[in-house]
């Protein structure tokens, strides 16, 4: 493909805007409605592609064929004004043959909006119209023929605008408009109504409503989910246009989708955040599912996650047999050691206002016994100890009773004889080794009674 036909195809673009509403229509150049032989070729380089994308076309080709014989009547396909014939060609010129410039006899036909119509190939001396002359859509301008550069009898038409040839045809692979009032489906002939009759525009790949554009603003509305779910929640419609007779794809519709946490009918059913609930946890993660610790339940609503309900996270160890900080250890640092033997006789046991409360001490005979208590002499012989007349010294509580005393033998010093043994409170630590210890409570008696007998000879 050369330079110069790439620039052809780019201006094509700017040109074909200028067409619009203003675009002479055509119809079929022929009674008989072949199927196309060779098409326009509208690649940029080697090969060819027609203009729905096939391959009935070859390289460089730069114009429609229709296959017919010899003979048959080739019509105008528009209203316009002839401003070129060629008659002199043999019917017959074969590939490479030059007559008539390459087109054999031709007719050209000047249209109302600047384009032009060129049929080629005609038969010898059938041109039937002349330079100037104003022809009308389906009138005949001659015969179907060979000539000039062709390999046999058809129908060579080309549509040009100025001087550059088009595709008559449009489609999914060429930038044209097409200039049929009723194109058909690839590859046949198009329709052979001359004038369009104006109807609502459809996507067929027509000019329906004979503006000079084909499916021209075509769109709709499109949802490709489930119907019961179209424009419910967050669903909604998308929009798909039409070109070249398809439906292209529906853009910028809004399906359903899995229900999350957002306050939205996500999966459009007509609810929000149904049924979303989750496990949760908000205790450190190296202790979820250890010891006591478990994790818990979350629901959402409105849009928000709520309280972790049910979970256990971890609190201070006790000593209860189980692993209360979900560390893996149970009751570790907490329970107390084996209390051992009983404590120390006598430790007290103290109430809440801190005075001895029990002696928790083992039973001791030593209550009343004990050496500290009353075998003491500062606890016996001191005056202050014991020479209180409220305690045992009143006359009126122990003179009557001593009556009986007033006889004792050793009552005088002078009665006491020497030789006579000590008694057995002098005589060392007064017990004899191995001797049973005297009741504490006979020991109190006997400390009485000696007493009273002091204080009666003192008062004697």
């Amino acid at each position: 493909m050369t330079t110069r036909r790439s620039l052809t195809i780019a201006l094509a673009a700017l040109s074909f805007g200028a067409l619009a509403t203003g675009q002479v229509r055509h119809r079929r150049p022929l009674s008989p409605a072949p199927d196309i032989r060779y098409g326009f070729d509208n690649t940029s380089g080697s090969g060819c592609r027609d203009y729905n994308c096939g391959s009935r076309c070859y390289d460089g080709h730069r114009g429609t064929d229709f296959p017919v014989g010899i003979g048959t009547a080739v019509l105008a396909s528009a209203n316009g004004t002839v401003v070129a014939t060629n008659n002199g060609c043999p019917n017959y010129g074969g590939l490479g043959s030059t007559c008539g410039g390459r087109c054999g006899n031709y007719v050209q036909i000047q249209h109302s909006d600047g384009t032009r119509t060129l049929f080629c190939h005609m038969q010898l001396n059938s041109i039937s119209v002349r330079r100037g002359q104003r022809v009308t859509c389906g009138q005949q301008l001659g015969r179907s023929a060979s000539s000039g550069n062709s390999s046999g009898p058809h129908l060579h038409l080309s549509w040009q605008r100025s001087g550059v040839s088009y595709d008559a045809f449009r489609g999914r692979c060429t930038s044209a408009p097409g200039i049929w009032t009723s194109q058909g489906s690839y590859p046949h002939s198009p329709g052979a109504t001359c004038a369009c009759v104006p109807s609502a525009e459809t996507c067929n790949n027509r000019d329906d409503d004979c503006d000079g554009r084909v499916d021209d603003n075509l769109s709709r509305g499109c949802y490709t989910g489930a119907a019961s779910t179209r424009n419910r929640g967050v669903c909604r419609d998308g929009r798909q246009t039409c070109g070249a007779g398809r439906w292209g794809a529906c853009a910028g519709q809004t399906l359903p989708s899995a229900e999350a946490c957002n306050n939205r009918d996500d999966d459009c059913d007509g609810r929000v955040d149904e049924g979303l609930a989750r496990e949760c946890y908000t205790g450190p993660a190296n202790t979820q599912g250890r010891g006591i610790c478990r994790a818990g339940r979350q629901t959402c609503g409105a849009g928000r996650w709520g309280a972790c309900a049910g979970q256990v996270v971890p609190r201070a160890e006790t000593c209860n047999g189980m692993d209360d900080d979900c560390d893996g250890r149970v009751d570790e640092g907490v329970c107390p050691a084996d209390a051992g033997p009983p404590r120390d006789a006598g430790a007290d046991v103290r109430d809440a206002s801190g005075d001895v409360a029990v002696d928790s001490g083992e039973d001791d005979d030593a209550g009343f016994d004990d050496d500290a208590g009353f075998d003491d002499d500062a606890s016996v012989e001191d005056d202050a100890a014991v020479d209180d007349d409220a305690s045992v010294g009143d006359d009126a509580a122990v003179d009557d009773d001593v009556v009986e005393f007033d006889d004792v033998p050793f009552e005088d010093d002078a009665d006491v004889s020497p030789d006579d043994p000590l008694p057995p409170e002098q005589d060392g630590c007064g017990c004899r080794a191995g001797a049973p210890r005297t009741p504490g409570w006979l020991g109190v008696l006997g400390l009485g009674a000696l007493v009273a007998l002091v204080r009666r000879r003192r008062r004697r």
